[in-house]
């Protein structure tokens, strides 16, 4: 059976979903509004607004039991597992790329990797079109945390000049770059960087498309990082061992 996807936003990311959904969306509508009653049912709505209107889709979602991904960045909703309580699923997202949560993993074994030597320094750069509002952007703040899980030296990320414990992260606004992330390693005798270079928005459609199919039928909230617990943790079992 088809999923049926229901679709808040407009945009860049919203016109690229629905590209991707094709016949299986149900609806779409601009930011900040909600379907018209009469519209075609949908299993999952996915929320590629804007932040403001964050809030005002979760109180639809509740009161349709509609399954809600959320792809803004931005926003903020204190107690929302308690105001979700079981009710519908809820699943957000910095990055809806599958390759980003792959490199996320891969970003934490860097880390790792870091913290044997002292003189093996962690970075983290990421360059995005000039409009881009946010800086860093979501992404950039969600592998700096898997960047520091794994190297426990540093603490925190800083865009300025960094002190021993803190993380450099470089932000570039320029041109029109959907989005490239670099995580690296600097040693005195070799540099070591892992880099994602998105060439459109399909690889963000697409999984966002992908977490509406992982999301429907759970119930409570979710990250991406759950859904690539299941895709791809699996990826890293090596002759019957972890």
């Amino acid at each position: 059976m088809t999923l049926r996807i229901g679709l808040f936003g407009r945009g860049r990311l919203g016109s690229a979903i629905a590209a991707e959904a094709a016949e299986s969306l149900a609806w779409q509508v601009g930011r900040g509004d909600t379907p018209e009653a009469g519209a075609d049912v949908a299993d999952v709505a996915i929320d590629a607004s804007v932040a403001e209107a964050v809030e005002a889709h979760l109180d639809w979602a509740l009161s349709t039991g509609t399954d809600l991904v959320i792809g803004t960045t931005g926003w903020s909703l204190p107690g929302l597992e308690a105001r979700v309580a079981g009710r519908i699923g809820v699943l957000s997202a910095s990055n809806f790329s599958l390759s980003v949560a792959l490199m996320a993993r891969f970003a934490t074994v860097l880390g790792r990797f870091a913290a044997l030597e002292p003189a093996r320094d962690p970075y983290l750069v990421e360059h995005h079109h000039r409009l881009k509002v946010d800086a860093p952007s979501g992404t950039a703040k969600t592998l700096a945390a898997a960047l520091m899980a794994g190297c426990p030296r540093k603490t925190e990320w800083t865009l300025g000049t960094p002190a021993p414990h803190q993380l450099s992260l470089g932000v570039i606004r320029a041109g029109a770059e959907f989005g490239t992330h670099t995580v690296g390693l600097d040693a005195p005798a070799e540099v070591l960087e892992l880099t994602h270079r998105a060439r459109s928005r399909a690889p963000f459609a697409q999984g966002a498309l992908a977490a509406a199919r992982w999301l429907h039928g759970r119930k409570g909230v979710f990250t991406m990082d759950d859904l690539a617990a299941d895709l791809l943790d699996p990826l890293f079992v090596f002759g019957g061992r972890p």
